[in-house]
């Protein structure tokens, strides 16, 4: 008997097997020259089926001039599903989604267009072709070398698996408002991300000030070198003999470089640096973005390698916790920049003596106390609101699974 393992109430019939090309007729999408974009009627490309839970009207980018033949061989009708036809790697080929609206839209060429031709709610088919089991049945049908491609052919082939429409409609209205939850969550994170960033801006270009206890201004910014608190550290070791913990990676800003655990076979150097927490650890050699983490506690007793000199923060010059916002601004990126002439990539070298003789400006202990605190806690709330989506995102994912063949 063919059923999933998780199902709704009052719903025990069995589920039948079919090939997509009894359920779906095929064509592939219009092949628009150059002169016809940036006009006309609006057009369904790759980057509308993966970036998106289902196309609407509003989120199609592009537009096309296309004539009144054209219009009508390459309509999207609501309710047609809509199949990503090639891709550089065999893992997202064949990735599909829905069209929910009602408006006229055509789609381009690298879009394959499957119409339903008999009775079938194409958003639970939409979902059921992000499972496992079919993305494994339409992957393993791509053919190619440095492209990969998929054909009408193969997406006949495809094998779906289907109950009675009511228990269809059922699973889709569900997994549909888990989608919701997830959009909203997802628009709350990204919310606070962007308060975080503007707040930064105008923090650190005086737009915003703090005040003391007694509601009293704080002192001016002054500049300050670098060398003034940064303070070199060298707690130089043998490399161990057993797997250890491995922290120089570059970060691109995201502050960590916590790596795991490293074979001593395959380091090739002697001699290592132990890291502390509250380090700050440079990497003098990376591309443009620049690398800079301050340790924390996971990467406690971990090593670095010459390649990563540490310091250590006098804290009564500026804190590690006011620093760590200051080495994200987009101007400190353009110092390093001017510390690392010529070269691209891995042959770029940061020289330390330069990258301590850098300026910032520095508020007084009490301000910068208050401003990592409030950064601080836009950066918690942050945290919450995404180990909250990666939740609810690993829950759909097993929903998927579950009530699906």
């Amino acid at each position: 008997m063919i059923v999933p393992k998780l199902r709704f109430k009052y719903f025990d019939k069995n589920w039948s097997s079919k090939k997509l090309g009894d359920i779906f007729s095929f064509k592939n999408g219009l092949n628009a020259s150059k002169e016809m974009y940036g006009n006309g009627v609006k057009f369904i490309n790759v980057l509308d089926i993966i970036n998106n839970n289902k196309i609407t009207f509003d989120v199609i980018k592009e537009c096309v001039e296309a004539t009144s033949d054209q219009i009508s061989s390459y309509k999207v009708n609501k309710w047609d599903v809509l199949f990503q036809r090639s891709s550089e790697t065999r893992e997202e080929v064949g990735q599909a989604n829905v069209y929910v609206d009602s408006e006229t839209v055509l789609f381009g060429g690298f879009v394959i267009r499957a119409r339903p031709f008999v009775e079938i709610s194409s958003v639970f088919l939409n979902f059921q072709l992000k499972t496992d089991r079919l993305r494994k049945d339409l992957t393993q049908r791509s053919g190619g070398s440095t492209r990969y491609n998929i054909g009408q052919e193969s997406l006949e082939k495809v094998t779906a698996f289907l109950p009675e429409i009511e228990e269809q409609t059922k699973i889709a209205e569900f997994l549909s408002s888990v989608e919701e939850k997830i959009m909203l969550l997802n628009n709350e994170y990204d919310l606070l991300c962007q308060y975080k960033k503007g707040m930064i801006q105008r923090i650190f270009s005086l737009k915003v000030r703090f005040k003391d206890e007694e509601g009293e201004e704080f002192p001016d910014w002054e500049k300050c070198e670098l060398k003034k608190f940064l303070i070199p550290t060298l707690r130089e070791v043998k490399k161990p003999n057993e797997n250890f913990l491995s922290i120089g990676i570059r970060s691109h800003f995201k502050g960590t470089f916590h790596k795991g655990e490293q074979d001593p076979n395959k380091v090739s150097v002697d001699k290592l640096f132990l890291v502390h927490e509250g380090d700050f650890i440079l990497n003098i050699t990376f591309a443009w973005e620049g690398a800079l983490a301050i340790a924390r506690k996971e990467d406690h007793l971990g090593f670095v390698s010459h390649r990563f000199p540490t310091y250590t923060f006098k804290e009564e010059v500026i804190t590690s916790e006011f620093f760590r916002y200051t080495y994200t601004l987009p101007n400190f990126s353009t110092y390093l920049e001017l510390c690392s002439p010529g070269g691209a990539g891995r042959n770029r070298v940061l020289k330390k003596s330069e990258f301590l003789d850098i300026e910032i400006d520095r508020p007084c202990i009490a301000e910068q106390t208050k401003i990592a605190n409030f950064l601080s806690a836009i950066d918690d709330k942050i945290t919450a609101k995404k180990v909250q989506l990666d939740k609810l995102k690993t829950w759909k994912q097993g929903l998927l699974q579950q009530m699906f063949i």
